[in-house]
């Protein structure tokens, strides 16, 4: 009985030493999917429940068409339902008519970064140009992505209430 008490209290010790988890951080991940292009992803506050989703998103990506022509895209767009941030790890499989995304992430312990997958499939008109005569099907294969936090933005506080701003007009 003493030797269970002494392994408790040695695990109530390290945990108590190793501190909290840190909170999940708001903020834009920036980097890279392993076939060099770039991913951007927003984490802010999810308005329906107050957990931290992510709420957008900013992807290039260059995807193998039905033909076998590469298409070079870049896409910005927000989620709906925004994917919440659970324990670290974010999924997110939908999209709509012109692009759909696979993707899930896992945050690092510290939250600064994160890794993950991504598949993207889109749509595209060839040949290019006033008169298209087919749609292409194009897909990138599921590939891994890292993204790190990015520094904050510059922060400007608000004028002191009362002050007038006038502003130079053009010339």
């Amino acid at each position: 009985m003493k030797r269970l008490l002494t392994a408790a209290a040695a695990v109530a010790a390290l945990a108590a030493a190793a501190g909290p988890t840190a909170a999940q951080v708001a903020g834009t991940y920036s980097g890279t999917s392993a076939d060099g292009n770039g991913v951007s992803f927003t984490v802010a506050t999810d308005p329906n429940n107050g957990d931290l989703a992510i709420t957008s998103a900013s992807i290039s990506i260059s995807a193998l068409c039905s033909d076998g022509s590469t298409f070079n895209t870049g896409w910005g767009f927000g989620f709906s339902p925004l994917p919440d941030i659970i324990n670290h790890k974010v999924t997110s499989k939908g999209g709509g008519p012109y692009l759909t995304t696979d993707l899930n992430l896992t945050f690092s312990a510290d939250n600064q970064s994160a890794k993950g997958f991504i598949l993207e499939i889109v749509p595209t008109l060839t040949p290019v140009g006033p008169a298209p005569k087919k749609a292409l099907i194009c897909r990138t294969k599921r590939q891994t992505m890292g993204v790190n936090l990015q520094p904050g933005g510059a922060k400007v506080a608000p004028p002191a209430d009362g002050t007038m701003t006038t502003f130079k007009p053009a010339v």
